[in-house]
């Protein structure tokens, strides 16, 4: 199948995926944001990158609600005119942006340590 294909699916089920996340009502779910969806080739594998707002424990409970609304997704994604057979979830928690965070907290702490020293100077 032609990449165009593949990059118009791929941003259909994020979006529709994004969409319909609000709409679940298990109670496991936590703040999430569906950050990028990636495709295989053959169409049957869609990993979906999100991140969750919150501890250890909201992201585990969130990640079990995500494997219990794989079939509601999937549903979905199949009654869509152009996309019949609907991809295989996998749900990846993406840490980046905490990530970035705490480097970013660390780099702030050294560049005080340093003012702080060229003061006492």
């Amino acid at each position: 199948m032609s990449r165009r294909r593949q990059e118009r699916v791929t941003e259909l089920i994020q979006q529709e995926i994004s969409k319909q996340v609000p709409l679940l009502k298990d109670p496991g779910l936590g703040f999430i944001t569906i950050l990028a969806v990636r495709l295989s080739a053959d169409f049957n594998l869609a990993k979906v990158y999100y991140s969750v707002l919150g501890s250890e424990d909201e992201r585990r409970r969130t990640q079990e609600a995500l494997e219990r609304a794989k079939f509601f997704f999937r549903r979905h994604l199949r009654s869509l005119e152009n996309l019949k057979n609907a991809p295989d979830l996998m749900f990846i928690l993406d840490n980046s942006a905490e990530e970035a965070e705490k480097v970013l907290n660390v780099l702030q702490k050294l560049e005080k340590e340093r003012e702080s020293e060229t003061k006492g100077d």
